[in-house]
């Protein structure tokens, strides 16, 4: 007697949406980190203060340029993390359009300018990882929410 065995129609069901899972889940758990970094990123922005005036940038190996007033504050932002499918940074981006290029940033957040200590007493100073810091335990319980969302969803 040939019979339809007990729970294979679910078996199946679940075998066929084995296919592109691991890309589908990793997208959609970027997406929701994304979201929730802009939004902290959003919270960062005002705790950085704008510079009144505008910092000359004189290389012997490259290009002058200048930096505008606010562009550290501009340049905070989120960006991929290159060796993961699913995470990403929040702070200062270097490269792309002139005025939003912190490439600074690591100088004026740990106070060296030229190893003389000069950035130690700016406005500036030390104010990104403080910030991130107070919003890390709100960042967490939004990405365990997204997290328990994401897996109930593509529970196979």
């Amino acid at each position: 007697m040939v019979g339809e065995v007990e729970g294979l129609k679910e078996l199946e069901k679940q075998i066929g949406r084995i296919g592109d899972f691991p890309k589908d889940m990793a997208k959609e758990l970027r997406q929701g980190n994304r979201k929730i970094a802009q939004a902290v990123s959003r919270k960062v922005k005002p705790q950085i203060p704008r510079s009144k005036r505008v910092f000359k940038v004189r290389r012997s190996d490259g290009p002058d340029y200048d930096i505008t007033p606010g562009t550290l504050r501009r340049s905070i932002g989120v960006k991929n993390s290159r060796g993961s499918r699913t995470n990403v940074f929040i702070g200062p981006r270097a490269g792309g359009k002139p005025k939003n290029d912190g490439w600074f940033a690591g100088i004026v957040e740990s106070g060296h300018v030229g190893g003389r200590n000069r950035s130690v007493g700016s406005a500036a100073f030390d104010k990104i990882e403080p910030a991130l810091a107070r919003l890390s335990p709100m960042m967490a319980r939004l990405m365990i929410m997204h997290y328990r969302r994401t897996f109930e969803k593509f529970k196979l």
